[in-house]
């Protein structure tokens, strides 16, 4: 019994003391970047990846850290098919995305060669799609954002 209780009392400590916050991302954050994607044209936007909020969307898969409270941007999406959400990086980027239906996705090294994230929505649905550019580890990072019909354009 004294074990379980120092074991809880040991989890409990590295709980407080890890210095990430885990929370599912806020959906009524203010954007800090807006992009609208229509036909064949890429739209693109410098953006700041990461944070220090692991990401918690629960049975997801979701890795790396963001900043909870702000979705890094907003993708107005008003053509049809298929829509690549997708951001470039030095470092090791990943990629949340709340689509229209209020779904959560994500991605982390769909571009292999450069350890970059991708989601290509099959058949996008119009609307907006809230994104949140993190980094596998914690911290910030710059990166570009782009969206576009079709496959990535890497």
């Amino acid at each position: 019994m004294q074990t379980l209780l120092r074991l809880s009392t040991l989890a409990l400590a590295l709980v407080l003391t890890t210095g990430s916050a885990l929370a599912q991302p806020d959906r009524n954050g203010s954007p800090a970047v807006t992009m609208s994607v229509s036909g064949d044209a890429v739209a693109s936007s410098p953006v700041q990846a990461g944070g220090n909020d692991r990401v918690a969307v629960q049975g997801s898969g979701c890795s790396g850290f963001i900043t909870n409270a702000t979705p890094t941007a907003a993708v107005t999406w008003s053509g049809s098919g298929a829509l690549s959400i997708y951001a470039t990086s030095a470092g090791d980027a990943t990629i949340v995305i709340s689509d229209p239906d209020g779904r959560w996705h994500c991605s982390d090294d769909a571009d292999r060669s450069n350890a970059n994230p991708a989601i290509t929505f099959a058949q996008g649905k119009a609307g907006k799609y809230l994104v949140w550019v993190g980094m596998i580890d914690a911290g910030k990072a710059s990166a570009t954002l782009k969206a576009k019909s079709g496959q990535p354009a890497w």
